[in-house]
């Protein structure tokens, strides 16, 4: 064997812990805890899946083992987000992983399911009214808060149900977003009572936004006829229209709140649990959404170095180390030094 493949190798395999170690940094472990006992959650399948164009494409598949611990060999660094799914009792948990923060010691939280719906109420209800010379768009937002440490799953009540008036012929968007979540569209479904809707969504622990977007033709939001439905059992809360300036709603079933102050929107509560309102003039709130007050509101670009940057300073030290020592090696066996010797 020549000295020179004798330095190669040397400084091959002095480079081996270097790369192992990039190799160990795209594992991804943690522990599955159980939120309702506080407690590590053994035998729950973990699947780490990865979003793109194409939907989501599946990483690997692994279980916890008896003290809740689970480990992926390795993730996909440098692509974006990765997200942990565990399904627990006919709900799934999401985890969200971004390529800034630590893929060791990840915390995945999951609870146990309850078909009680007295561990939910609604926070708010909220009924955004918007109408215009051609139709009325109408957004009802509703922030179910679910204060307990159990996650209420009932497909047969839905998470939340609601009124949807006749003259939007049963055309109705519905998304969802659960704590820390992102929005997710699903799908408003037919109960046995005329013209009211189930949303089928679990509500965990935190706060759930459902958020209805439907449209009436014209003529018919002259005067809004409607009634809000709860799930026996979901405390209700208060039930707020708003409506943008050039609008106004006149009923004995409301009462005015005033105006808020930044959109100069003009909010009603509303007194019952039935409504018969009649509206008056045109106008929409994102109309007044597109000033130039200011850009705090605005997120702001930031440039920032990827993450290796912050190493760079050892991994470079590291380079130069193997370098010089392959080097030193190599004038100390080099036949010249031999021969001047």
């Amino acid at each position: 064997m020549r000295k020179g493949d004798g330095v190669m190798r040397i400084a091959r395999l002095l480079c081996i812990p270097f790369l192992a170690a990039g190799l160990a940094f795209g594992a991804i472990d943690g522990t599955v805890t159980n939120g309702t006992s506080n407690q590590p959650q053994p035998n729950v399948t973990l699947t780490l899946v990865k979003p793109g164009q194409g939907g989501m494409r599946t990483l690997g598949t692994t279980t916890s083992d008896a003290q809740g611990q689970f480990h992926f060999d390795k993730d996909e660094p440098g692509g974006g987000p990765q997200l942990i799914q565990v399904d627990y009792q006919d709900v799934t948990y999401t985890t969200l992983l971004t390529p800034n923060i630590p893929t060791s010691g990840v915390d995945v939280r999951i609870y146990d399911a309850t078909k009680s719906p007295a561990v939910t109420r609604i926070a708010q209800h909220m009924i955004v009214v918007e109408p215009s010379e051609s139709q009325t768009a109408v957004n009802e937002t509703l922030i179910v808060e679910n204060s307990t440490k159990q996650t209420f799953a009932n497909s047969e009540l839905g998470g939340i149900r609601f009124y949807l008036p006749p003259s939007a012929d049963g055309q109705v968007r519905v998304s969802v977003q659960g704590p820390a979540g992102m929005p997710l569209p699903r799908p408003a479904i037919k109960t046995n009572e005329s013209n009211v809707f189930k949303v089928d969504f679990p509500v965990k622990p935190g706060e759930t936004q459902f958020s209805l977007s439907y449209v009436l033709p014209v003529g018919s939001p002259e005067t809004l006829r409607g009634r809000i439905v709860n799930i026996k059992g979901q405390p209700p809360g208060p039930v707020r229209f708003v409506v943008p300036p050039g609008v106004t709603l006149e009923s004995k079933d409301i009462q005015s709140l005033g105006r808020e102050p930044r959109t100069q929107a003009i909010i009603y509560n509303l007194t019952g649990s039935a409504y018969t309102v009649d509206v008056k003039g045109t106008g929409s709130l994102n109309q007044n959404n597109n000033t130039d007050e200011s850009d705090a509101d605005v997120p702001q670009v930031v440039e920032r170095n990827p993450p290796v940057y912050h190493h760079l300073g050892w991994l470079i030290g590291l380079a130069l180390g193997i370098l010089a020592l392959g080097l030193l090696i190599l004038y100390r066996s080099s036949p010249v030094r031999a021969a001047g010797e």
